[in-house]
């Protein structure tokens, strides 16, 4: 279950990045030629006032614990939101993270743990009609975990640095795939991870 959930997602966002205007020839999104593309663009990318979204994604995580390295491929989840300062620049709050090891909530109750952050994030847009962005962040970190005798939390830094597209399928609401690369230290623990998703963005 968990491999064909990561596989439809990393099909997905392949589709999104090679073929957007086919992707979302339905909505309606599409705009053929250099003057069409801008003139859609300025039309349904109107970047002001708050903004928000949901995180859908695929990380590749590694993890440096007492000399141990430990790789993953787990699902990421994040939330965000915040104010359009101009154009070119969206300032917000991001909590995400990724999930390392179920929890069963009416099962076994020493299972469970992840890797969660708390952000200050940027997204810049270099043009003023494209939707194409960069982002950078930074704030807190911990990991977490359900197993008995075992400290729960613990506390720490992280930074994120990626970028994205966002294509508008109407004036508000459009489907944002992005690629960003986060490190973090934990205490003991150090992690690296390279996220691939797609993002639900609204305004």
């Amino acid at each position: 279950m968990k491999q064909g959930v990561i596989g439809i997602l990393s099909l997905a966002f392949v589709g999104l990045v090679a073929n957007p205007h086919t992707a979302l020839a339905g909505s309606g999104a599409g705009c053929s030629g250099l003057e069409d593309e801008e003139r859609c663009s300025e039309e349904q990318s109107v970047r002001a006032g708050f903004w928000g979204g949901i995180d859908f994604g695929v990380g590749l995580l590694q993890r440096s614990l007492n000399e141990r390295e430990e790789d993953d491929t787990t699902f990421s989840l994040g939330f965000k939101g915040g104010y359009t300062i101009n154009p070119h620049l969206r300032m917000g709050l991001e909590l995400s993270g990724w999930l390392l090891e179920a929890t069963e909530p009416f099962g076994d109750p020493w299972v469970g743990e992840g890797i969660s952050q708390v952000f200050l994030i940027a997204q810049y847009y270099p043009r003023r009609r494209s939707n194409l962005f960069a982002k950078v962040g930074g704030g807190y970190a911990s990991y977490w975990n359900n197993r008995f005798g075992e400290r729960k939390i613990k506390d720490g830094w992280g930074l994120t640095v990626g970028g994205g597209y966002d294509f508008y399928l109407s004036t508000n609401f459009a489907l944002s795939p992005f690629v960003t690369f986060s490190y973090g230290d934990i205490e003991d623990i150090d992690y690296r991870a390279t996220t691939f998703g797609i993002g639900i963005t609204f305004e």
